[in-house]
């Protein structure tokens, strides 16, 4: 068969399998799992939908920097643009039981993909696709090198489930692996351009094949009215949706809990060494990038640990628009002593953009930070006073996290909705409000004393102590 059957009525979303979600949508990307805890971010939610009309013209009055939930639905989709999207329902809570984990789903690793941004050629109605040979090998079924040329016809079907056929040969000076006859029905009706990417897909369970696309500007259609309502029900406890399309270059609002705490326990401050996985657009691969924290407690919003780190990375032109990102967002790289040097040095391993974090602390009490303003430093911002409580108490809990609550009558800022790039937003007629009690951040000029760990190791014999700083 040479393409869908059009008699069909169009289905504004599909269900699809998560596996084959998830490989569409990324590694990097992290959707929690049903029942899990989670924090959901506002000014995440409001980064991806920045240019929607209704929300350029909008102003929203919340009193917590990120807000404690539980999800109590997950349905993984696809729209008709063939962009994958997820649906969840979240419950806000006060607090968590310490006894809930996080599981991922067991089937997420049944696909193997890969995953080639299109050249003018690949796009080109009239031509073939040039197939990667490590694709070839790790997707479709192997070919018959006896017989010249080698061929064969394979079916894969799209996130519709419409089954798509392709003539696979391989020829050339030098021989190459080609996608011949069915490809240019496939672009014409996918409306594929250079820049997009095809994503192959293997099941290893049924060794069923599949095919997905990431457009090059990967946003769907959703009314930023619904995300003024979604950030209203949130402040209100009341149950609400978030749908989330994936976007590189803009991380997850909506955080599983236990990364957020880890994160959180640890005392970020200046010169700390971080380290971040990038996701590749070639094959499920990861790529590190080390860097240098410049600003410890900064960022658009002030007062909330999203994009509180300002990180001068080592190859800047690699990580454009990432100079700011969320302490989950990172892994810490602790200082290394000269004696290792004499040690060869272990294997970088692969992990997913959000890694695991240091091990885990004593138990940080999360309804502190729940209360905390936001105040945005930021072109266009307006201060009003609000008349600040505090207690000794939550100033003791406010230190562990490197945060300091000030004393003074402070004030409740206002953040502009602007650029969708998260080192230029700029300032337009939509805000955001924060009021409640305001926290105020340790400046990268404050002193701060604390340790951040202490470690042994033993050397012809010696047990010798290092402390890291």
């Amino acid at each position: 068969m040479a393409g869908p059957s059009s008699s069909a009525p169009p289905i504004p979303a599909a269900e699809l399998d998560v596996s084959v979600w998830r490989a569409i949508a990324g590694a990097s990307v992290q959707i929690p799992s049903l029942n899990s805890y989670v924090y959901y971010f506002p000014q995440g939610h409001l980064e991806h939908f920045s240019s929607s009309a209704f929300l350029q013209n909008s102003s929203f009055t919340l009193s917590r920097p990120m807000i404690l939930c539980q999800v109590l639905s997950v349905r993984f989709l696809c729209n008709l643009n063939d962009q994958v999207f997820v649906r969840l329902i979240l419950q806000p809570l006060e607090q968590r039981h310490m006894d809930n984990r996080n599981h991922d789903d067991n089937n997420q690793n049944d696909v193997v993909s890969f995953a080639k941004v299109l050249t003018p050629s690949d796009a080109n109605n009239g031509g073939g696709f040039s197939v990667p040979r490590f694709c070839a090998e790790l997707i479709f079924p192997e070919l018959d090198f006896t017989a010249e040329p080698p061929v064969q016809n394979l079916i894969l079907k799209d996130t519709f489930n419409n089954a798509w056929e392709f003539r696979h040969i391989y020829r050339g000076t030098p021989r190459r692996h080609l996608l011949t006859t069915g490809w240019s029905k496939f672009v014409n009706a996918k409306h594929l351009v250079a820049g997009d990417s095809v994503v192959f897909m293997k099941k290893r369970s049924t060794n069923e094949l599949f095919i997905g696309v990431r457009r090059a500007s990967r946003f769907g259609g959703y009314d930023g009215q619904d995300v003024g309502e979604a950030i209203q029900n949130a402040e209100r406890g009341m149950p609400f949706e978030v749908v989330y399309y994936p976007r590189f270059g803009l991380p997850d609002f909506v955080v599983k809990a236990e990364m957020v705490e880890e994160a959180l326990r640890m005392h970020w401050s200046v010169g700390m060494r971080v380290r971040m996985a990038v996701e590749t657009d070639e094959l499920p691969r990861k790529t590190w990038f080390q860097g240098t924290v410049a600003v410890a407690h900064g960022g658009p919003w002030f007062g909330s640990p999203w994009r509180m780190l300002q990180v001068t990375w080592d190859e800047p032109e690699s990580l454009l628009n990432v100079n700011r990102v969320s302490p989950w967002q990172v892994e810490y790289v602790r200082p290394t002593p000269l004696l290792d040097s004499i040690v060869p040095a272990p294997k970088r391993s692969r992990l997913l953009q959000n890694p695991t974090m240091l091990p885990t602390a004593e138990h940080l009490n999360m309804g502190v930070f729940n209360n905390a303003p936001l105040s945005a430093d930021m072109q266009g911002a307006r201060r009003g006073h609000i008349l600040t409580p505090g207690t000794s108490s939550a100033n003791n809990e406010l230190r562990t996290m490197g945060i300091e609550r000030d004393q003074r009558t402070t004030v409740s800022t206002v953040l502009s909705v602007g650029s969708p790039y998260p080192d230029n937003l700029s300032a337009s007629s939509s805000s955001v409000h924060f009021c409640g009690t305001d926290l105020r951040l340790s400046q990268p000029g404050y002193s701060s004393s604390t340790k951040v760990g202490s470690s042994s190791f033993q050397l012809f014999g010696k047990v010798i102590q290092t402390s890291e700083s």
